[in-house]
């Protein structure tokens, strides 16, 4: 009977251990192996302060990009782990890109920043620490 006993008890005892795990683990690392990538795109949003902008010069970084497509017109490359974006005309606030990334689930991973601005009509460069943002989300 004690036997009973002692072996419901482990096996109550390894259930609740697989339970507990974060799932199978890579047999190389021992890290927890990722179940479920899956790709897709996530959105380049621009934020600027003006509503007379000509030219924005903005990156994306953090994790891979596989490819990029404009909403508008302008100019891109992919390189060194990143983007580089210029966008044209009138440059508004919003969605100016999406990047097609290898893993949705490293969205919050990817960040922008604004390099350089201009005026439409005048090319008079911006200060771009003054209201300028990018953020890219799902």
């Amino acid at each position: 009977m004690p036997c009973k006993l002692a072996c419901r008890f482990a096996a109550m005892l390894l259930l609740l251990v697989v339970s507990c795990s974060e799932g199978p683990t890579h047999p190389d690392t021992g890290q927890a192996a990722r179940t479920s990538i899956m790709p897709g795109w996530l959105s380049v949003v621009l934020t600027t302060p003006n509503q007379n902008d000509g030219l924005v010069q903005l990156s994306v970084s953090g994790a891979p990009i596989d490819s990029l497509e404009l909403t508008g017109s302008g100019y891109a490359s992919l390189g060194g782990g990143g983007a580089k974006l210029v966008v044209t005309g009138a440059v508004q606030s919003g969605v100016v890109a999406r990047i097609w990334v290898p893993d949705l689930s490293a969205g919050s991973r990817y960040q922008g920043s604004v390099e350089a601005a201009a005026a439409l009509s005048t090319y008079q460069l911006r200060d771009v620490t003054q209201g300028y943002s990018v953020r890219v989300i799902r």
